[in-house]
């Protein structure tokens, strides 16, 4: 008996341990589940959904039935899925005009023509229903609802029909030859696309009936239909952004009360106080209600309606980002921007960086950035959001004399609907908040800010503003840098990274790098230490060269070279040689250490070192925007992705376009007698840096570019320098 017991719940989808206890294949999560036990005289089903069998408790006669015939259990296989994106055509072709629903329309009105391109079915048990095409936004076809509706009545038929869909319906797919099982995600509204090429109002109801009974009435208003109560909240609205919309609930729908009053959106309560649970607008055409319904819809399509949502409603969508968003938008045709910049700039690759920082008033604000608050990164406010409002408005008025500002900051407002991370209520902003930043007045001085950089091109993309922003500023350090290293390159001495003002290796590891390389593979010294040691010994050398010098020889008979100074030892006495000093006797005189010797007496320059380090610099103070950078442990790293070989042969191509040098260029005599910089110093202190600056070169013709360099950075400091003679 336990074997035939065994058998029967076999054949119904159970399978039974050695144990006995039963399980239950989930066709959902591919898993058993345990549902239940046998025992030596009945079967126990904790679970609930046993069918054929019942919960609880089972005799052997309730499991096996008095005509019992044992079939094996065959398990079900899902179908096997398929991918079809339709068509506007295809559904033009499958389907046919003639269907319930608009000759229910027409029997009401015989002009009645609706704008929602709903067909009917042309064959198969679903024949002569009504379907309801989904077309998003862009005009895409996605697919149609196709509901079942009595001709006469227009009710729709219930008992023996469900919903089904254009693209599971099966006649459907024999004729277009498509098998396998479609699946499609409704994203859109039912007639959303209608709103192309124009700002009528928007009211959205639950379903696509109604919003086409309410079209054929009111023609101002564009009706969206959701398809189902709880479609409201999960389809894609930003299109509607920026228009007006109502929302007409059944009664009874009280979640779209929260989604209205969210998202800033006018919400009828005609029906939810006065209809019948479940009903919509159109039970009520010809009621009293309907009037009610009818005089608000008139309302609406006049722009009319006063019970708007009040206050700001401020909150967050529920995807956000934190890409820059501003405040200003290409078409606004305002100032919106003013600068006192001046004096030296940088231009990069897509902003001007200058040596100087000046004032700035701008309209243009990133209501996304996040606020700094106790060392942390916290999202904007409702009131740091109206703060960056009010100063986008204010400054526009400031910049924009008796122009038309209201105007314009509605299209603001508009592009921040569409574009921010926050939802608000539009109006309250335009007829309060502005009302009152309009009327006061208009101070602007809090909103002048410092800053060193413009912009150069106008096709920034948001979410790469900073990055470009950070990148020119370090080409410009970048470039500054090499300018103050270039002319140190050429005086072989030791090279500190403060020199040229970096302070770390962290802030410019490209430039710490080349210093790095010229001292050690051109100069042979790793710290400054090691090379005043080394300059010790250069000294004890030159000693020797002076003393060789005094010797009567006529021929040069021995050379020996540093890169510190060139040392001729040179001797010829009885045909020999006067040898290079011992390490001992080279420590004797100079107390330095024989490691150090050992290294300045073997050291010879890393092949053509220095002149590749001079390529390198040379090439980018030409090409600044050459420089390419990566980002490491959110620091900016500088990678040179270009040859030496290419370094040079654009240097040289340089030099060549150039075609004249700069001394056969100035080789004239100049009469600069009636010079503006021919004045005395005391004059001369009274004026700007920049002048000061000249005035000092004009009367020194004599100064390297390392001392230019540094009368740059301060020139009244140069000239009340004790040793600093000028020139008469």
């Amino acid at each position: 008996m336990r074997n035939t017991i065994i058998e029967k719940l076999t054949s119904c989808g159970f399978k039974v341990s050695n144990a006995g206890i039963i399980y239950k294949q989930s066709t959902k999560q591919n898993s058993k589940e345990k549902a239940g036990v046998l025992n030596d005289f009945s079967v126990y089903f904790y679970a609930q959904n046993v069918a054929p069998f019942k919960p609880g408790l089972n005799t052997f006669k309730d499991i096996l039935g008095t005509n019992y015939t044992y079939t094996p259990y065959i398990p079900q296989t899902k179908a096997k899925e398929v991918s079809h994106t339709f068509t506007f055509s295809d559904y033009k072709k499958t389907t046919k005009a003639k269907n319930h629903f608009t000759t229910y329309l027409k029997s009401q009105n015989k002009d009645a023509v609706s704008v929602y391109d709903i067909r009917g079915i042309k064959s198969g048990y679903l024949e002569n229903s009504t379907l309801y095409p989904y077309i998003n936004f862009d005009n895409e076809f996605q697919t149609a609802k196709i509901v079942k509706y009595n001709s006469k009545t227009g009710k729709r038929i219930k008992d023996t029909y469900s919903n089904s869909w254009f693209h599971a319906y099966k006649p459907i797919k024999e004729q277009l030859e498509i098998s396998g099982k479609i699946s499609k995600k409704i994203t859109c509204f039912f007639g959303e696309h209608l709103l192309a090429g124009n700002d009528k109002p928007v009211v959205i109801v639950e379903a696509e009936k109604t919003a086409v009974i309410l079209s054929l009435m009111f023609t101002e208003i564009v009706f969206l239909a959701t398809g189902g109560i709880n479609k409201l909240k999960t389809l894609d609205y930003s299109f509607l952004l920026n228009r007006n919309v109502s929302l007409y609930p059944d009664n009874n729908a009280k979640e779209w009360f929260d989604i209205g009053k969210q998202r800033n959106w006018y919400v009828s309560e005609i029906l939810e106080n006065k209809g019948t649970p479940g009903s919509d607008a159109a039970d009520y055409l010809d009621t009293e209600i309907g009037v009610e319904i009818a005089t608000e819809l008139n309302a609406i399509t006049h722009k009319e309606i006063k019970n708007k949502p009040t206050g700001l409603n401020f909150s967050f969508k529920a995807k956000q980002s934190k890409r820059y968003c501003s405040t200003i938008i290409k078409d606004i045709g305002l100032n919106y921007y003013i600068d006192s910049a001046k004096g030296k700039n940088f231009t990069g690759t897509n902003f001007k960086i200058y040596e100087n920082s000046f004032n700035v008033l701008t309209a243009g604000i990133d209501v996304n950035k996040w606020q700094r608050k106790d060392g942390k990164l916290c999202k904007p406010t409702a009131e740091i959001f109206i703060e960056r409002l009010e100063q986008c408005f204010r400054v526009l008025k400031a910049l924009n004399n008796d122009a038309d500002i209201k105007t314009a900051f509605n299209k603001v407002l508009n592009h921040l609907l569409e574009n921010s991370n926050y939802l608000f209520n539009r109006d309250y902003i335009n007829d309060v908040l502005v009302s009152q930043w309009n009327n006061n007045s208009n101070d602007v001085s809090e909103y002048i800010k410092t800053r060193n950089w413009r912009t150069i091109s106008g096709n920034i993309k948001e979410n790469e503003f900073v990055t470009l922003l950070n990148n020119d500023i370090k080409a410009f350090k970048t470039n500054e840098l090499l300018l103050r290293l270039q002319p140190l390159l050429k005086e072989n001495k030791y090279i500190k990274p403060i020199d040229i003002g970096l302070t770390s290796k962290q802030s410019n590891e490209f430039i710490y790098n080349l210093i790095k390389d010229y001292n050690t593979k051109v100069l042979g010294c790793s710290t400054i230490n090691n090379y005043n040691k080394k300059l010790k010994v250069n000294e004890y050398f030159n000693f020797i060269v002076s003393v060789s010098n005094q010797l009567n020889n006529s021929k040069l008979f021995k050379k020996f070279c540093t890169t510190y100074n060139s040392i001729y030892i040179d001797c010829k006495k009885s045909g020999t040689n006067l040898e290079i000093p011992s390490i001992q006797t080279i420590y004797d005189n100079t107390l330095i250490d024989k490691h150090t010797i050992r290294e300045y007496l073997n050291f010879k320059p890393t092949g053509n070192a220095l002149s590749n380090i001079k390529t390198i610099v040379d090439y980018y103070i030409s090409n600044p925007n050459k420089l390419h950078f990566i980002r490491v442990d959110k620091r900016i790293q500088i990678k040179s992705n270009v040859s030496l070989k290419d370094m040079r042969d654009a240097l040289k191509q340089t030099s060549k376009e150039t075609k004249i040098t700069t001394a056969d260029a100035f080789n004239y005599e100049m009469n600069l007698t009636d010079s503006v910089l021919n004045v005395e110093q005391s004059i001369a202190m009274q004026k700007s840096d920049a002048f000061l600056y000249s005035w000092i070169l004009f009367h020194n013709d004599n100064l390297s570019d390392y001392d230019k360099f540094n009368i740059k950075i301060n020139p009244l400091q140069y000239l009340l320098n004790s040793d600093v003679r000028i020139s008469a």
